[in-house]
């Protein structure tokens, strides 16, 4: 797995690449990430999953928790680029109302303004 950290605007882009299937290293690398925007005061994040081949409960367990940390401190999460696989995924889980969801990583980001 990838991270590639972006801003577009005040928002943080995230792009990850690969597969998202939990445990310490995966885990702890996302987290490491969003905690070090937070303390930088970033309140708004897009995860951009257009290069994720393949995410488990671990993986979904991993966006549960960073969306719970963002929310906590007063900021929102937002996915982008969600595959077929992991739509069924969010929809059989019922995560797809927890989550919000968008074609791009840009239209995600727009979505903050309005």
């Amino acid at each position: 797995m990838k991270i590639d950290k972006r801003m577009m605007g005040d928002v943080a882009v995230l792009d990850i690449s690969g597969k998202i299937l939990g445990g310490p290293p995966t885990s702890q690398e996302i987290k490491d990430q969003v905690y070090q925007l937070l303390d930088e005061g970033v309140s708004k994040f897009v995860m951009n999953l257009e290069d994720v081949k393949r995410m488990n409960s671990s993986g979904l367990g991993i966006l549960i928790s960073v969306l719970t940390s963002v929310r906590n401190r007063g900021g929102n999460l937002k996915l982008a680029a969600v595959n077929e696989t992991m739509e069924g995924i969010l929809v059989l889980t019922k995560l797809n109302s927890v989550f919000e969801t968008y074609q791009t990583a840009e239209g995600a980001a727009q979505s903050f303004a309005k």
